[in-house]
């Protein structure tokens, strides 16, 4: 295998991720960042929710980036809409080369006149004009998609007809020829639909009569099934032979038929669904509006956007995660797919894309990964429209969306794929395409095929959160801006239940942070108390591989299967299984299990050792923790920020501000008193207009200023005023510091949040607008 084709493991991705995080940390940050990167990994997690999610995480990121709390980020993943504005931050500052750079007013300016991004354009022509591109761009690509398949049907068609003439049969002449006077066709069909028709009353008729029979209707069913199989197959034979009655292929027509099949065939290898589906339009429509501000960098390959080793623009932005969902829907025989897997977790990233079912492949090198373009990869991470769709996936569905052509997800190249030893001429990834629009329709989707297919990575985890658990952040600050109007928390339920059992992760609230208990409204007030809750995250279990003294794994054989088997010496696995003490000062347990399979040809003395050995490295893990003052089997901290609104106080918003421009906090505050559901407006609105897109960004703002306990409002601090370093924040989210800020008096308390509100005066919930003759009557 060439260094190109080569495939790595997720513990060889995480061992370069922190080599290149470090010499970012250095360059940017000084030696002693680097050195504590371990105990101090930070990441930011942006959820998905389209254009909502990007509004939301865009206000959000702004306030953050005033305390320079951005730019100490080790880590910046992304999921379909909050990749929208991870978009717009990575390649800005690729082309500024400064976070200062960052959220100017002309950029919110051209965001907020945008928001309706597939259809810009406020009113009149304009307006009127992108919606018939819009119409026009479906239905383009909707024939394109159809080029495919319509080349499998004439290839074949025209491979009959040669047949044919091959064996010098008339098809004129056939019994099942239209045109043929003498045909037999409906001496034939008759008596098919004869019976099925009877076969339809009786069905009726028992169904009536017996309609407590359990197995009845079943049987008919059975009967059914097989006449109209029948039935299927007869037209289909008649539709075969009557394209072209009495037509032969003759004499130099034959050389010209020849030439058609190759033609056709070799135009299969050019029909790729990646450039003729829609998502190019939702591509453009995505580059146009949030990476408006690149410049050259606006269709900038994903393996140029980040490199520690290059100018400081390379590598300013945290390390990005665009987190895409790998669909798997024909499991079969498949060992990968035990369990009724359906989905897998693909990461996209300028070092390594891949996921651990796959294997991850360097993206510099892989064949197809390394002409990735960072549109594309956000456009994937956000195409919520795909006949594949993880674990949302429906086959009939599936079917419905690959003739319409709703497909925004893409195929990438397969890393473990291998080419059966008849077929290793053939150039890997080559791939005739017709036959992937058969596999999208019929759901044979999965990781035999020299394709992937990969679509929303909301369609496996919605949040962003796991590729930091992955990576044991020391600190995770979440912002989930997805659609939740009931605050049911499914996406946080679906994150808690995968971290638990493919990451060995609990993520336990503290007491009296329950997001259900403090984020969930009031029914009586239709507001939040809190907007964000934080949890410790601990381990559960985990596993490793065992070594000697000197680093060398220890190795067992299995038991061999026949006579001619050659067993090859596998490496003994670990699990550890932690139980956290109930009450505070008793001591922390923990089981130690080898994974070996009972047919493994250990003897009794070794495994005790082994297992000797695996306890003891395990103390002194725990010891090291420990001496060190933490806790033994915390791994970190995770900041769950959810959009919600907490009530106003008593204020005056004037129509227009001191310098008689429009006051937008005058139409965002009206906002949510005649729009309820608002922050929570379905996904299926992607037209923000400027009052709704403000209202979203303001609150993004205000989320924020409240995750830090601001003493004032965020515009009232300028960027670098206040420094924040990551260790001051995890000493804050951990309660070993009182305030973030030296204008919030310490009151000695070890909450690490904002207060709970007291008691607000009815009349002080009023919200009081200055409302001038001009501004339109409320709906």
């Amino acid at each position: 295998m060439t260094e190109d084709l080569k495939t790595y493991a997720l513990e060889d991705v995480l061992r370069e991720e922190d080599e290149a995080l470090r010499q970012r940390r250095l360059k940017l940050h000084g030696e002693e960042a680097a050195r504590n990167l371990e105990t101090t990994r930070f990441g930011l997690a942006l959820s998905g929710g389209g254009i909502r999610s990007a509004t939301i995480n865009l206000g959000f990121l702004s306030t953050l980036n005033r305390f320079h709390i951005l730019e100490k980020a080790d880590y910046l993943s992304t999921v379909s809409g909050g990749g929208y504005t991870g978009g717009y931050v990575q390649t800005t500052l690729k082309k500024e080369g400064s976070y200062d750079a960052l959220f100017q007013p002309e950029h919110i300016e051209r965001l907020r006149s945008n928001g309706e991004y597939m259809i810009p354009g406020q009113r009149g022509i304009r307006k009127m004009w992108n919606a018939f591109l819009l119409v026009v761009g479906y239905l383009s690509s909707l024939l394109m998609s159809w080029v495919g398949p319509a080349i499998f049907l004439v290839l074949v068609f025209t491979l009959y007809k040669l047949c044919i003439s091959w064996y010098e049969i008339d098809d004129a002449q056939s019994p099942l020829n239209w045109s043929n006077p003498d045909n037999q066709i409906w001496t034939l069909l008759f008596p098919l639909l004869e019976a099925l028709g009877g076969v339809l009353v009786l069905h009726m008729l028992t169904n009536i009569f017996m309609r407590n029979h359990l197995s009845v209707s079943k049987w008919w069913n059975w009967v059914e099934s097989i006449l109209l199989v029948a039935v299927l197959a007869f037209l289909a034979a008649v539709l075969v032979v009557s394209f072209d009655p009495g037509s032969r292929i003759e004499g130099e027509e034959i050389g010209w038929a020849v030439l058609l099949v190759v033609g056709l065939f070799l135009a299969g290898f050019l029909t790729n669904p990646n450039a003729l589906s829609f998502h190019r339009y939702y591509r453009k429509q995505l580059a146009d509006t949030f990476l408006a501000f690149a410049g050259e960098f606006k269709n900038l390959r994903l393996k140029d956007l980040f490199d520690p080793k290059g100018e400081p623009r390379d590598y300013l932005n945290p390390y990005p995660l665009v987190n895409t969902c790998l669909n798997l829907q024909n499991p079969g025989g498949d060992e990968k797919f035990k369990g009724a897997k359906a989905s897998d977790y693909f990461l996209l990233s300028p070092l390594y894309c891949g996921s651990k079912l796959s294997r991850y492949v360097a993206t510099a090198r892989f064949p197809g990964y390394r002409k990735l373009t960072f549109p594309s990869a956000l456009t994937v991470s956000a195409a919520a429209v795909n006949p594949g769709m993880g674990i949302y996936s429906n086959r009939l569905l599936s079917m419905l969306m690959t003739i319409f052509n709703a497909r925004l997800g893409i195929w990438v190249n397969n890393p473990s794929y291998e080419s059966p030893a008849w077929l290793r001429w053939w150039p890997t990834y080559w791939v005739w395409w017709p036959s992937y629009f058969f596999k999208e329709l019929l759901s044979n989707i999965g990781t035999r095929n020299r394709k992937l297919n990969i679509s929303d990575g909301g369609h496996i985890e919605n949040l962003a959160v796991y590729e930091l658990l992955r990576r044991r952040c020391r600190l995770i600050i979440a912002v989930d801006a997805g659609a939740d109007p009931d605050f049911s928390f499914a996406d946080l339920e679906n994150l808690a239940m995968r971290a638990r059992n493919e990451l060995g992760i609990e993520i336990a609230f503290r007491p009296g942070q329950d997001p259900v208990d403090c984020i969930f409204p009031k029914p009586s007030s239709g507001y939040s108390r809190r907007r964000f809750a934080i949890a410790d995250l601990y381990k559960l279990w985990e596993e490793f591989y065992l070594t000697d003294d000197h680093g060398q794994p220890l190795t067992y054989l299995p038991k061999p299967q026949g006579k001619n088997s050659n067993p090859q010496p596998r490496q003994v696995e670990v699990l550890v299984n932690y139980f956290r003490p109930r009450k505070e000062g008793q001591p922390l347990k923990f089981r130690v299990d080898l994974k070996l399979p009972p047919d493994a040809e250990l003897d009794p003395q070794t495994r005790a050792e082994w297992e000797a050995r695996a306890r003891h490295l395990v103390e002194q893990r725990l010891e090291a923790h420990a001496t060190a003052g933490a806790d033994p089997v915390k791994v970190g901290t995770l900041v769950y920020v959810k959009s919600s609104v907490t009530p106003p106080r008593k204020l005056f918003v004037p129509p227009f501000d001191a310098q008689g421009r429009k006051n937008l906090k005058f139409d965002t505050f009206k906002y949510k008193i005649y729009h309820p559901e608002f922050p929570h407006e379905s996904t299926a609105d992607q037209f923000f207009d400027p009052v709704q897109w403000e209202s979203y960004f303001q609150l993004g703002q205000y989320i924020a200023a409240d995750v830090l306990n601001l003493p004032q409002e965020p515009e009232k601090y300028e960027r670098g005023q206040i420094d924040l370093s990551i260790e001051k924040l995890i000493a804050f989210f951990d309660g070993r510091e009182a305030c973030l800020f030296p204008e919030v008096p310490a009151d000695g308390k070890t909450h690490t949040f904002r207060p709970e509100p007291e008691a607000v005066p009815a009349e002080e919930l009023e919200l009081e607008l200055a409302a001038p003759e001009s501004a339109p009557p409320p709906p």
